[in-house]
């Protein structure tokens, strides 16, 4: 999905609808989601493009939630998921909000015996291992990493902790996201695992951190 430009339409929804109470309460969630990102400036074709594949998927019998990601008039991922977020879910922004989703999966063991704490911690000492192309395994927890944002350009490799730097480092424009968004898109481009923690299973500063790739002996 990160080939595609922005912006996306990010939909997380309780798509149960196998009784008429359920169908019904569905067309109203999709009402609201609908006038949320109409409120967020989409563009008439990937909202229809939301429509249809709330349309058209083939759903579940028992409750479950969806995922929809769409951009540039078309759905370029959707996926059912085992239980639908607390709370239903639609925005607009220069990438695609994937880590409700893949928070839901099984998560892997972190890489190498000992791995168990990350080389680097923290969105700096992150974004700078990926700005050196030394990250084997990105780290996140969604939870704790909430609030917090970073910058990025029209290029892939845009990716900075402030609009300055970003500047300096050639940007023409510069966009503030998710720091979760970017960070996963940044482990995607570079050939990273990404790991989805908790503050139970690892402490990270800020909620991320990232496994180096071991030094070229």
């Amino acid at each position: 999905m990160y080939e595609i430009p922005g912006p996306w339409a990010s939909l997380y929804i309780d798509g149960t609808d196998h009784t008429e109470a359920t169908a019904a309460a569905l067309k109203l969630r999709w009402r609201a989601a609908r006038e949320t990102l109409l409120d967020e400036g989409i563009d008439e074709p990937t909202l229809l493009a939301l429509e249809g594949a709330l349309a058209q998927y083939r759903r579940p019998r028992e409750r479950h939630g969806l995922a929809v990601f769409a951009a540039q008039g078309r759905v370029h991922y959707a996926e059912a998921m085992p239980q639908p977020l607390c709370t239903d879910s639609a925005e607009m922004a220069p990438l695609p909000h994937v880590t409700p989703l893949l928070a839901t999966r099984d998560g892997g063991p972190l890489p190498g015996s000992g791995a168990a704490e990350p080389a680097a911690s923290g969105v700096a000492d992150t974004l700078a291992a990926f700005e050196n192309r030394q990250v084997e395994a990105l780290l996140l927890d969604p939870a704790a990493l909430a609030k917090a944002r970073v910058w990025i350009g029209d290029s892939p490799a845009d990716l900075s902790a402030s609009e300055e730097r970003l500047r300096q480092l050639g940007a023409s424009r510069a966009h503030p996201v998710r720091a979760e968004d970017a960070l996963v898109r940044a482990a995607v481009l570079n050939d990273a695992e990404l790991i989805i923690v908790n503050a139970a299973e690892v402490r990270l500063d800020e909620g991320v951190g990232a496994v180096l790739r071991p030094d070229p002996a």
